[in-house]
């Protein structure tokens, strides 16, 4: 079942048809994308096989599912351009990291599930935290990183700090450098004051937050997701010699190349530039 799910993951991303081998167990395909954080892009490449499809009852679940994943982007996108809107006003640019920042790269966009909104806002965090209170936000100052913005049913992780710097020289170094790019190339998300970070940024901001989530936590296949569609639209823009000089610094080029080699290998990413590394002894244990 799991290499089923991939399967159709991949076919999702390349929108190429495909032919499962063996019995599908629907049930177990819809419990384990869900799971993954991968169950409307599943969804979208089940339209794309041949006879063999989910009973009408599960499809009818698997639609209503889709449905809420939907509105809960469309709202988050909604709310989210309303308080860059705000800020803008104010003078304060609002860079999305992560969420919607990388669904534009997916097939749908409002198919990439969401959870709440991670945000930077640079040397103007604390004014940020001042103008949401304005606007009726409720802000808890609870961590060193980031605080919680609860605004119109969202919940917005404003960072002081894009990764957790307490007790590491390399890490304070490295926030520094991540600071000094993120506006370098920088984009508007389509026709909102939300701004997507540069594509260097995000290649190693992506790693560092997927690295981490990996050790402490464990990683869902929507990470996997996340760097495969990112490389598949970024690998032409990105400053290879820089992103591997702070890779290896921090320890991170190990799990880089064997994402990249997951993407490449499991959902049927082309790289084609040559700079790009990658690394399968771990990747089918992974």
């Amino acid at each position: 079942m799991k290499k089923q799910l991939i399967a159709l993951v991949g076919a999702n991303i390349s929108g190429s048809p495909i032919t499962l081998v063996g019995e599908v167990d629907w049930q177990e395909i819809y419990t384990l994308a869900a799971a993954q954080g991968v169950l409307a892009m599943v969804l979208d490449a089940v339209a794309l096989l041949p006879p063999k499809q989910p009973s009408k009852e599960l499809k009818m679940r698997w639609i209503a599912s889709t449905m809420t994943i939907e509105r809960r982007y469309n709202h988050q996108r909604s709310v989210s351009a309303t308080l860059a809107e705000r800020f803008a006003q104010r003078g304060i640019s609002l860079y999305v990291l992560k969420g919607l920042a990388l669904a534009g790269y997916y097939p749908r966009p409002e198919h990439r599930e969401c959870g709440d909104l991670d945000c930077f806002l640079g040397a103007e965090y604390e004014r940020g935290n001042q103008v949401a209170e304005e606007l009726g936000a409720k802000v808890a100052r609870d961590y060193y990183k980031h605080s919680h913005i609860h605004y119109n049913k969202l919940l917005i992780e404003n960072h002081q700090f894009c990764v957790g710097i307490r007790g590491s020289r390399k890490l304070k170094a490295f926030e520094r450098h991540l600071e000094s790019i993120i506006s370098k190339g920088a984009t508007s998300i389509e026709d909102t004051q939300l701004i997507k970070p540069s594509a260097d940024f995000n290649a190693l901001f992506l790693t560092a937050h997927a690295m981490t989530h990996f050790l402490v936590e464990g990683i869902k296949l929507r990470h996997l997701c996340d760097w495969a569609l990112f490389l598949k639209h970024e690998q032409h823009n990105i400053n290879w010699d820089e992103f591997y000089y702070w890779s290896d610094k921090l320890g991170y080029t190990l799990f880089a190349n064997t994402m990249t080699a997951m993407a490449v290998d499991a959902l049927g990413v082309e790289i084609t530039n040559p700079d790009i590394r990658v690394d399968r002894r771990y990747a089918e244990r992974i």
